[in-house]
């Protein structure tokens, strides 16, 4: 991913083939919204990917999302359907364009049928408006290819790994600029300015910010202290780690995601 020496004008970046990674993406939510009672809480995946090669002109990877731990300093509410939710999206095979953004679900069907199974086996114990509140939630996500291909590439999925930064990065071309969305705030937009390092395989993530004395970031509806974050690789294209600090007034979101092997 990084040319032979340092100071060059642009580097690469393109998946590693047949080659099984693991990576821990964890986030930590911190709300401080009531200063008697700071609630945290962190919700760790342990993520295998393995490119599978391409298909028509798609990059193919298996995502298997092996286990997840839910950790906080108060008591978590509906701990097992916390975790079912992710588990809902734990095997997927899936197609990623040649910027770095998953487009395509090949094995929707598969997917929808094990939720459908899911579904009949947690009535059995539980039932309620809140459960099944919960079951619309997943299925309107799993039957609408729109809204599933927007989780998966949003920052509470896979969005650090798949950033849509694939193919040519120009050193010069800087800041590349893109719309994200804030699913932990209501989907607030942001415009993001990404930065290229050419002194080591890294790309720098803010916020964009007026232009007054203020410097504040824009956003659409919700005003932001933080927006910033990092992504760098190894020599071989691999993602070694990355992260994604956003904090309000209330509440502080970080992402993180890590190679472990």
């Amino acid at each position: 991913m990084i040319p032979l020496t340092h100071f060059l004008h642009e580097f690469y970046l393109e998946p590693v083939i047949n080659k099984r990674l693991n990576y821990r993406f964890e986030t930590i939510t911190t709300d401080s919204s009531n200063k008697k009672r700071i609630v945290e809480k962190s919700i760790i995946r342990e993520v295998e990917f393995t490119h599978l090669g391409q298909r028509h002109e798609l990059f193919v990877f298996d995502v298997f999302t092996a286990r997840v731990t839910l950790s906080s300093n108060q008591t978590i509410k509906n701990e097992r359907l916390l975790k079912e939710d992710i588990y809902a999206f734990d095997d997927i095979e899936m197609g990623v364009n040649d910027k770095g953004e998953i487009s395509k679900v090949y094995n929707i069907k598969e997917m929808q049928y094990r939720w459908k199974s899911k579904m009949i086996e947690l009535r059995v114990d539980n039932s309620g408006y809140e459960l099944e509140a919960f079951f619309d939630e997943i299925s309107d996500v799993m039957n609408d290819t729109e809204k599933l291909l927007f989780y998966l590439n949003s920052k509470n999925m896979f969005g650090l790994y798949f950033h849509g930064l694939f193919g040519k990065n120009d050193m010069h071309v800087v800041p590349k600029k893109r719309t994200a969305a804030i699913l932990d705030l209501d989907d607030v937009l942001v415009t993001e300015e990404i930065w290229t390092d050419n002194r080591e395989p890294s790309f720098v993530i803010r916020a964009q910010k007026t232009n007054d004395i203020h410097k504040n970031i824009e956003s659409s509806s919700d005003v932001l202290k933080k927006y910033e974050g990092e992504l760098r690789y190894n020599q071989d294209h691999q993602m070694v780690e990355g992260f994604l600090e956003i904090e309000n007034e209330n509440l502080n979101i970080k992402h993180n995601v890590l190679w472990v092997g």
